[in-house]
């Protein structure tokens, strides 16, 4: 088989269990392309969904199939005209899923430089929800002096659409599990418990502020109903599940589709600032994929998590 490395790999749908460890060819960057030596990737919830199965309309497995969209890592060759240097350091996204790996191949455009700042299981797991999160502060034209309600703020989508709401300046009102309420208040949102009925909830926000200007729903909530009871019109309300798959698996959907590596390095410089926090609920080496995804999936989970190949 020549050179080996190792990758995740799964045959066929289902859990965690599904999933195993194998030995796979070193790939070779084409032109345009870097080699990147993974030291960090993060785990996202449609990876869970397509492991699954529930995504293969969609979103097709050619098995074996592969998972991992986000990394950090070292680059470790290039192509021609790939405009990285051997030993760089960098984060970026993977459309191929395969990142879930001791290394990985992908497009030079793919990837951004590594600020000094950034830890690396920060950098592993900030592409996904960051930009996903970037989008829909922006399409929800959040500026200063806005009150945001984002519901599900502690969701790997919602930790970051809360703090890239406040930078813009911004009031928020989180709408999350009490628990996790001590974080939102360290990240200066004010906090409410959620409620199944749309009117309960606009009543326990709308206690806290005297309006709402924007919505930002990680949930998959009944918008219309919620945005219409916090008396938020249509362009200000959004989903962040199809921006996220957007991200995720590709598609113009996503407000920022065309910025990708722009705004990832704009997030990857707020977070080596100090100024964005990016909550980690675990790490695992690649040996205990299993283990990782199962924490991954936990209900009521706040934190990415990662591994650590």
């Amino acid at each position: 088989m020549g050179v080996v490395t190792r990758a995740v790999r799964f045959e066929r749908f289902g859990g965690p269990d599904v999933l195993h460890v194998v030995d796979v060819p070193d790939p070779d960057p084409g032109p345009g392309q870097v080699r990147v030596t993974v030291r960090a990737a993060g785990l996202t919830a449609g990876e869970s969904a397509a492991r699954e199965g529930a995504l293969a309309e969609l979103y097709p497995t050619a098995f074996p199939g592969g998972e991992g969209a986000e990394f950090a890592g070292v680059v470790t060759a290039t192509g021609p005209g790939a405009g990285f240097a051997v030993g760089e350091e960098v984060l970026g996204w993977s459309a191929r899923h395969d990142a879930h790996a001791e290394a990985v191949v992908v497009p030079a455009a793919h990837v951004v430089r590594k600020p000094a700042g950034l830890p690396w299981e920060a950098a592993g797991a900030l592409y996904v929800a960051g930009v996903a999160a970037h989008a829909c502060v922006c399409a929800v034209g959040v500026r200063d002096g806005d009150v945001v309600v984002v519901h599900g703020a502690t969701t790997d989508v919602g930790s970051f659409a809360v703090q890239l709401a406040r930078l813009c300046g911004a009031g928020v009102v989180g709408v999350a599990e009490a628990g996790h309420h001590d974080w939102l208040h360290a990240h200066g949102s004010d906090a409410v418990e959620p409620a199944a009925d749309p009117g309960e909830l606009a009543r326990r926000v709308l206690a806290r502020t005297p309006r709402v200007d924007a919505l930002v729903d990680t949930t998959g909530a009944d918008l219309p109903a919620l945005a219409g009871a916090l008396g938020v019109g249509a362009p200000r309300a959004l989903s962040t599940l199809d921006v996220e798959a957007a991200v995720e698996f590709g598609g113009e959907s996503a407000p920022t589709a065309s910025r990708r590596a722009e705004v990832l390095a704009e997030l990857a410089q707020l977070v080596a600032d100090g100024r964005l926090h990016v909550p980690i609920a675990g790490a695992y080496p690649l040996s205990d994929v299993r283990a990782a995804v199962t924490a991954a999936e936990r209900p009521g989970r706040h934190g990415r998590v990662v591994l650590l190949p």
